[in-house]
């Protein structure tokens, strides 16, 4: 069953990819004209996939209402963002790494662009994908990893932003279906324990309902900077924001979305909390969810089974697009001017195929959802946030100070993710040397 479920979501998904085949690099980079409901679709597919569904009821699992640190600040930063956003809409930029080049020049768009190639690695998706397909085939997890990474990489190389926007519709509506099959079990559960009796139930400490009690102040303060950054430094955001038909639409997808999202997470949460209950003794929390999912009726998990997926794809699609075209367009097209358009959308593929595997290497070394998702998203973070701050408010460094801010932050927190010399995550040490290096630079240059 599993099989035939996901070799029909494959060939659709693929068909799609083909309907929506980019013959130009403007296509395959910014797609067509997006209007309020196709931005709302993307967005919210675009940034709640495995990583936020899957790893949102693992992390509820594990630190119980612990868990609204993996969500409040998203939301708050995405209200931040629509209030930042008229620089970016009224922009004419492709990419995330071609508006800050208008800022700060070529070497620094180059440079932002390799970085953003490590924030569009997708490891946490295709984990999540290898440990759904090893639950519902007889695939191996490593397999299945395998042939996940090849069924999300495939329409991203045909289509590219047309086909993610395409797939990001049909995905947010199988994405709903799957949580809408998933309620009305969780709620048998909390109201009389569900078939399985109480004497196969647990009752759940009271620390679970304390958002503090399991989580230590610098775990709850890196959630809180990733998430509360992440719409104003999301590359693929930022693309569908250059390709919505304006900006008031912008602003009210974004809302739209604030909502959809808080929904969603009421969901996630009651998940964690009843797999907990029912489950209690799991050695791998990123199987809550899928769990709960197995014990629904056969139809129930066809649905939910092709629901994860679309979680999946709609998150991959987005981010290895926006990671491929801008190699090609931002750094490539930087050191061969003379490219033509057919030879850099062609490119484009290839990086989607090369950001694929390495997503795919990166899988098999994690294992685990929200580590490979911290790790791809706290190097990017250090790097960018200083200079896209100061662009956004308009308080522009100069090129170099810019530069070299970047540079510092991502060099920084690598530097201290390997070497490690005592507790203190590498996200604040990257911070603090791109804003170090930043104002050090700007008092020097000023005097």
């Amino acid at each position: 069953m599993g099989e035939v479920t996901l070799l029909i979501y494959a060939a659709t998904a693929m068909a799609l990819g083909l309907k929506a085949r980019a013959r130009t690099l403007e296509k395959f980079i910014l797609g067509d004209t997006l209007g309020t409901r196709a931005m709302v679709a993307t967005i919210v597919s675009t940034f709640y996939g495995a990583s936020a569904i899957l790893g949102g009821v693992s992390l509820t699992y594990q630190v119980g209402l612990g868990a609204i640190w993996f969500m409040v600040p998203f939301y708050l930063g995405n209200v931040a963002m629509v209030l930042l956003l008229g620089r970016i809409a009224r922009s004419r930029s492709y990419t995330l790494p071609h508006f800050l080049g208008g800022f700060y020049g070529r070497e620094f768009a180059v440079a932002s662009s390799v970085l953003l190639a490590t924030l569009c690695l997708v490891p946490e998706e295709i984990i999540a994908g290898g440990k759904i397909l090893a639950l519902f085939t007889s695939m191996p997890v490593e397999a299945a990893m395998g042939v996940m990474a090849c069924v999300l990489i495939v329409p991203v190389v045909l289509g590219g932003m047309k086909a993610d926007v395409m797939t990001d519709i049909t995905q947010f509506v199988l994405m709903l279906l799957m949580l809408g099959v998933v309620i009305p079990p969780v709620l048998g559960l909390w109201l009389d324990l569900g078939a399985a009796g109480p004497e196969e139930s647990v009752v759940i400490p009271a620390e679970y309902f304390n958002p503090c009690a399991y989580m230590s102040g610098q775990e709850i303060g890196v959630l809180f900077v990733l998430l509360f950054f992440l719409p104003l430094t999301s590359a693929p955001l930022y693309q569908r924001f250059f390709a919505s038909e304006s900006e008031a639409c912008s602003r009210k997808s974004v809302l739209y979305s604030i909502v959809t999202w808080m929904a969603i997470d009421a969901v996630v949460i009651l998940c964690g909390l009843a797999a907990l209950r029912r489950f209690p003794h799991l050695d791998d929390p990123d199987l809550a969810l899928i769990m709960l999912g197995e014990a629904l009726s056969p139809l129930g998990r066809a649905v939910f089974f092709v629901g994860l997926l679309a979680a999946i794809m709609s998150t991959v699609n987005s981010f290895l697009q926006s990671g491929a075209a801008s190699l090609a367009y931002d750094v490539f097209r930087h050191f061969r001017p003379a490219t033509g358009p057919e030879r850099l959308l062609a490119l484009s593929r290839v990086f989607v195929v090369v950001l694929g595997g390495v997503s795919l290497l990166l899988a098999l070394w994690f294992q685990m959802i929200v580590p490979a998702l911290l790790f791809t998203l706290s190097m990017w973070t250090a790097g960018t946030l200083v200079p896209i701050l100061a662009a956004l408010t308009g308080r522009r460094l100069r090129k170099s100070t810019a530069l070299y801010s970047l540079l510092s932050g991502a060099g920084s927190s690598l530097i201290w993710k390997m070497w490690q010399p005592f507790e203190l995550d590498a996200l604040f040490v990257g911070l603090g040397f791109s804003l170090l290096v930043a104002l050090l630079l700007e008092i020097v240059q000023n005097q």
